[in-house]
């Protein structure tokens, strides 16, 4: 009889834990997906909307511009305005860009702080790269700001003739790909050399010990892309 009870409450744990494994699964699917008009959104996205409607209203309001002239100047309903103000609708990026224009913002400016992959665009000029040497002979030069926010740090390695960069290695999961621009260099990785003309490449882990030669007279240009970003 006890063992007959013990299989029982055997089975029924065993039930109980499938259920609620279904359930948690049913659970994560549901928060990671809302559809919305039709739409499926995972979470994420659907605050990212909110808070771009929240957005609109503010700039808005900001410049004194009513819901009827955005309307006016969209063709845009003033009830589908309100409604992607609140958050009940998404709208389009059509909707979006047009709202942006009649806000008398692009839509880049429009989705700032909200869309973060506006805010990742990093334009920088000639003037503003960080230079560094290497030696008397190697200038290594960041081509983008904040790199360390990055997760990839572009570089312009140049390589006087007769120079050459320091052997180096970093931790595993570093990688680096490697695009001569000009003149002609060495690679070593390991103990392997590879010799490199404008137009080649080289994709390597960086882990493994490696470093650049510029056994010519002529000066070599090259464009080093780290990832993850590290320097």
């Amino acid at each position: 009889m006890n063992d007959e009870g013990g299989y029982q409450n055997y089975v029924y744990l065993s039930i109980f834990i499938l259920l609620i494994f279904n359930l948690r699964k049913f659970y994560t699917l549901l928060l990671l997906h809302i559809s919305i008009d039709g739409k499926n959104f995972p979470v994420r996205m659907l605050d990212m909307l909110k808070n771009l409607g929240q957005r609109i209203r503010k700039l808005r309001k900001e410049k004194n511009i009513t819901l009827i002239e955005i309307a006016k100047q969209t063709g845009i309903a003033q009830a589908t305005l309100s409604r992607i103000e609140t958050g009940v609708m998404t709208g389009t990026v059509e909707s979006h860009e047009k709202i942006a224009e009649a806000l008398g913002i692009g839509l880049a400016e429009l989705y700032s702080g909200i869309d973060r992959r506006y805010d990742q665009i990093s334009h920088t000029k000639d003037t503003e790269r960080k230079i560094t040497y290497h030696g008397k002979n190697v200038q290594i030069e960041l081509l983008t700001r904040e790199s360390s926010k990055k997760k990839i740090t572009p570089l312009l390695v140049t390589l006087q003739g007769g120079s050459e960069t320091q052997r180096e290695s970093t931790e595993r999961g570093v990688e680096k790909f490697v695009y001569l621009l000009e003149g002609e260099i060495k690679a070593k990785v390991d103990k392997e050399e590879y010799l490199l003309k404008p137009g080649e490449s080289l994709y390597f882990d960086a882990s493994l010990p490696h470093q650049f030669i510029n056994d010519k007279q002529k000066v070599a240009r090259v464009l080093l892309a780290v990832s993850p970003s590290k320097i």
